[in-house]
C-alpha cells in the first residue's frame, strides 16, 4: 500500500508539474506564434496579392488560412485566364475565400468545362461566377449537374437556362428538387399550365424560393381576384404579391384610393398591370398628380390603361405633352387631343407623327421634346 501511494504521489506530483501554467504558455507558444503567422500571412496576401481591403481580408482569413503562395498564385492564374478582371476577382475571393485552397485543375477546372459545354460562354462565365463564386465550391456531381438538369427540364433550351441563371445565379447552388419541386406541383394543381410555369421561372425567379406556404397563399390570394391561372396576368400578379410584404400592399392600396379610386378600379389596374404595386410611393404621387392635373386624364381612363403609370415621367411624359402643347397652341392639333392614345405609342411613332414632322415650320416642338418640364406653347 506504502509504494501505491509512493506512486500515485508521484504521477501527481508529475501532471501538476506539466499542468503549471508557464510551463502550458511555453508548450503552447509556438503552436500560437505559427498560428498568427499564418494569419498575418493570409492577411497580407489576400489584401496585397487579392486586392481586398483589409476589413473584408480579416473577415475572410477567418475562412482560409494560407501558408505559401504557391495554390493560391495558381488559383489566381487560372481564374485570370479566362478574362476575370482584378476587381471581380477581387468580390470572388471576398464572398469565397475557401478559393484559394482549392485545386484548379481538380476542383475548378471541372466545373467551368461543364458549365461551357452547357452552354455558357466566357462572358457568361464571367457574369455569373463575379456574382457568385459560391458555385465553385459546390459539388459538380452532386449539386451543379442536378441542378442545371432541374433547370432545363422546366426551361426547356440550354439558351433559357443561361439567361435565367444569369439573373438568378444561386439557382446553380441551391437544391432546386426539394426548394422549386413543391411549388411547381402546386402552381398545376391549381391549373397554371406548363407554359405559365416556364416562363414565370424565366422572367422571375426569386418567387420560387420562397416559403411553399407564403407561396401557396398568394396563389389562393390571386385566384380570388379572378385572374385565370392560364393567363399570362396570373404568375406576374402572383410575383408582385410575393415580392412585397403584406403592410407595403396596404400602403400602396391606401394611397391609390386617396386619389379616388374604388377597390374595385384598383384591383381592375392591377388585374391589367400588376406591377402598379411595386412602384414607389413618391413615383405613384407623381405619376397620379401629373395625370390628373395637366393632360386632365380621368380616374377611369388611368385604371382601364394602368400602364401609363409606369413610363418614365421626365423621359417620356413630360417631353411628350409639352410637343403636344406646343402643337396644340399652334391649331395642328385639337385642343383636346386623345393623350392616352399620344402616350401609349411607341417611340419612334411619335417623332416620326409629332416631332420630326413639324420641326422645321415649327422648330419649338424639338426644344419641347428635349425638356423636362413641361412648357407652354
Amino acid at each position: 500500500m506504502q509504494i501505491f501511494s509512493r506512486r500515485r504521489d508521484s504521477i501527481e506530483t508529475h501532471l501538476c508539474f506539466f499542468q503549471h501554467p508557464c510551463l502550458k504558455s511555453i508548450s503552447t507558444a509556438p503552436e500560437a506564434n505559427e498560428t498568427s503567422e499564418a494569419s498575418d500571412f493570409t492577411v497580407s496576401y489576400l489584401v496585397n496579392t487579392c486586392g481586398l481591403s483589409t476589413d473584408s481580408a480579416l473577415k475572410a482569413s477567418k475562412r482560409v488560412q494560407l501558408k505559401t503562395t504557391e495554390n493560391p498564385d495558381s488559383v489566381l492564374s487560372f481564374i485570370k485566364s479566362y478574362g476575370f478582371s482584378d476587381t471581380q476577382i477581387a468580390k470572388m475571393i471576398s464572398c469565397r475565400p475557401e478559393l484559394l485552397s482549392f485545386n484548379p485543375d481538380k476542383t475548378i477546372k471541372p466545373k467551368m468545362d461543364f458549365l461551357r459545354d452547357a452552354g455558357f460562354s466566357t462572358p457568361d462565365l464571367i457574369f455569373v461566377l463575379s456574382r457568385n463564386s459560391t458555385i465553385l465550391g459546390r459539388s459538380l456531381d452532386n449539386q451543379i449537374v442536378p441542378a442545371y438538369g432541374f433547370l432545363k427540364g422546366i426551361l426547356g433550351t440550354r439558351e433559357v437556362v443561361v439567361s435565367t441563371t444569369k439573373r438568378a445565379p444561386y439557382l446553380l447552388h441551391s437544391d432546386l428538387h426539394k426548394m422549386i419541386g413543391p411549388k411547381i406541383g402546386v402552381l398545376r394543381d391549381h391549373g397554371v399550365p406548363d407554359s405559365s410555369i416556364s416562363a414565370f421561372m424565366k422572367q422571375q425567379p426569386r418567387p420560387f424560393l420562397i416559403d411553399l406556404d407564403r407561396f401557396t397563399e398568394a396563389i389562393t390570394k390571386v385566384k380570388a381576384m379572378d385572374i385565370r391561372p392560364s393567363s399570362s396576368s396570373f404568375y406576374f400578379a402572383l410575383g408582385t404579391i410575393l415580392g412585397i410584404s403584406e403592410s407595403h400592399w396596404e400602403e400602396k392600396f391606401e394611397l391609390y384610393r386617396s386619389f379616388g379610386w374604388s377597390e374595385d378600379d384598383i384591383l381592375s389596374a392591377f388585374k391589367k398591370q400588376p406591377q402598379i404595386m411595386t412602384l414607389s410611393k413618391v413615383k405613384m404621387r407623381k405619376m397620379m398628380n401629373f395625370f390628373l392635373k395637366e393632360p386632365g386624364l380621368g380616374l377611369s381612363i388611368i385604371s382601364s390603361w394602368p400602364h401609363l403609370l409606369l413610363f418614365s415621367l421626365e423621359k417620356t411624359i413630360i417631353p411628350r405633352w409639352s410637343v403636344i402643347r406646343v402643337l396644340t397652341s399652334h391649331g395642328i392639333l385639337n385642343k383636346d387631343p386623345n393623350v392616352s392614345t399620344i402616350f401609349k405609342s411607341k417611340e419612334k411613332k411619335f417623332l416620326e407623327k409629332y416631332v420630326i414632322k413639324y420641326k422645321e415650320k415649327f422648330p419649338q416642338v424639338l426644344q419641347a421634346y428635349h425638356r423636362k418640364t413641361v412648357i407652354e406653347g
